[in-house]
């Protein structure tokens, strides 16, 4: 797979970049600056890393899954990107410092599912109102922005846009829709939210 100059190759149990990592993918192009120091939670294939690459000074990629970590490293060696280091972490478990800019693409199609039965499923998966992982990255991505930070996080209509735009405000955020597209079942958004 190649967009916007960035060639990948998909793993088997690793999400496969899709409509909605390439709106986050045309929203970075605009967002990232020269020198920002970028996070992008929940990386997968590594893509959006590589992208945020090209511009940013450093880049930290981190996802819960062992094999969407292998999966990200070995892309990011074969586009050479010196400046990307990929990480396990479950959301900022195993992260310090702070970021300009936070990328997240998170799992927010809600499911009936008690809990995610494999890998994949829980690169999707949002619990039972799709906000099982969104909620958490609101509460704690704060303390690894720097003053004036961004987040770009990518919200489906059906797991209450609202809700996410309320929690960011309540955090000191100010929050803009800067991209969205209807799909058969939904609606996607790519939400920014900037410290206040």
């Amino acid at each position: 797979m190649e967009y916007r100059g960035v060639k990948i190759t998909t793993c088997e149990r690793v999400y496969k970049p899709c409509d909605d990592t390439f709106m986050l993918a045309d929203a970075l192009v605009r967002e990232v600056r020269r020198g920002d120091h970028v996070m992008d939670v929940g990386t997968g294939t590594g893509f959006l890393a590589i992208l945020a690459a090209k511009r940013a000074e450093r880049v930290l990629a981190v996802d819960v899954s062992d094999f969407a970590v292998a999966c990200a490293q070995r892309n990011v060696a074969a586009n050479s990107a010196l400046n990307v280091e990929v990480r396990k972490s479950d959301l900022f478990a195993n992260v310090v410092g702070k970021f300009d800019l936070i990328l997240f693409n998170p799992p927010y199609l809600p499911s009936e599912e008690l809990e995610p039965q494999d890998e994949l499923t829980r690169a999707w998966d949002g619990g039972k109102d799709g906000r099982k992982v969104i909620d958490r990255f609101i509460r704690e991505c704060r303390g690894y922005l720097t003053e004036g930070g961004r987040v770009l996080m990518v919200q489906s209509s059906l797991s209450d846009l609202k809700k996410t735009r309320e929690m960011f405000l309540r955090q000191g955020f100010e929050v803009s829709i800067i991209a969205e597209r209807s799909f058969f079942f939904e609606r996607l958004y790519v939400v920014k939210a900037v410290l206040k």
